[in-house]
């Protein structure tokens, strides 16, 4: 069993997530400004020196790929608000959780999808043991 989390994660020197949100309506997680403090790791309880945030459908690893391109549809409708708002640095994070050998792949549609967004593509794997 193969299970996928997926997520984009958005960042900036000048990336402002409030910015952001005054010009589209997408959930974002995670967001700070430039100058915020920091709560957790290396900045922590110190200034941030970019904006960051995270958007996602869905926070639980999922055997179902659908959640993978109702993200899609959510980023193609908000990456140039993204950019607008300063995001500079635009990644889909993947992460798969397998139970012994992972295989995955990405449809012909979904890959078209991903080079229209233009963003770096991390894939992580992990145990699903990690999951529990």
């Amino acid at each position: 069993m193969v299970k996928i989390r997926a997520s984009f994660s958005s960042s900036g020197e000048n990336f402002s997530p409030a910015k952001f949100s005054k010009i589209n309506s997408v959930k974002l997680v995670d967001a700070n400004e430039p100058g915020d403090i920091g709560r957790r790791g290396r900045h922590r309880g110190k200034p941030i020196p970019y904006g960051s945030a995270t958007i996602e459908v869905s926070d639980k690893a999922e055997g179902n790929w659908s959640s993978f391109d109702d993200l899609l549809t959510v980023m193609e409708n908000c990456i140039d608000d993204l950019r607008g708002a300063g995001a500079g640095d635009i990644s889909l994070l993947v992460s798969l959780f397998h139970d012994g050998q992972c295989n995955f792949a990405f449809s012909n549609d979904q890959l078209k999808r991903l080079v229209g967004l233009n963003v770096d593509l991390p894939i992580s794997c992990y145990s699903d043991e990690m999951l529990e």
